[in-house]
């Protein structure tokens, strides 16, 4: 018998009880993953960054996922292909598969990131990149 769509109940993640890791490819950068495809959530990642001033993404790509980030606080500089571009609170940018980008906190502020990669970012798809 299918289970009625009401009678689910939603998932709920507590920041402060997400285990903490260090993205390869990362300086000064510390991350909680929120949602996995291992959460019943379907092929996406979520993830929850936090970039410390002087901190950022060194130049990499994703070969297999897209990337949409969020900036929750903070400042920073994206260079995505053609693309070169300050982001602040409430900015978003939407970094399609294979395309090599780098992220740099700007200011004293650390940088506050919602990302979501889809499909789901795996394990070894953090690929170093020549960017100038």
């Amino acid at each position: 018998m299918n289970q009625d769509k009401h009678d689910r109940a939603a998932m709920v993640r507590m920041f402060a009880e997400l285990d903490e890791y260090e993205p390869p490819h990362h300086a000064a950068t510390t991350n909680r993953r929120v949602f996995g495809p291992e959460d019943g959530v379907g092929d996406l990642s979520m993830v929850r960054g936090t970039l410390r001033p002087g901190g950022g993404a060194d130049p990499h790509y994703h070969e297999q996922s897209d990337q949409l980030i969020f900036v929750i606080a903070g400042r920073c500089r994206i260079r995505a292909g053609t693309t070169d571009v300050v982001l602040g609170d409430n900015d978003t940018v939407f970094l399609p598969r294979s395309v090599p980008h780098v992220v740099d906190v700007l200011g004293d502020e650390p940088l506050e990131l919602f990302i979501t990669y889809l499909p789901a970012l795996r394990p070894g798809d953090t690929h170093p990149a020549d960017v100038r």
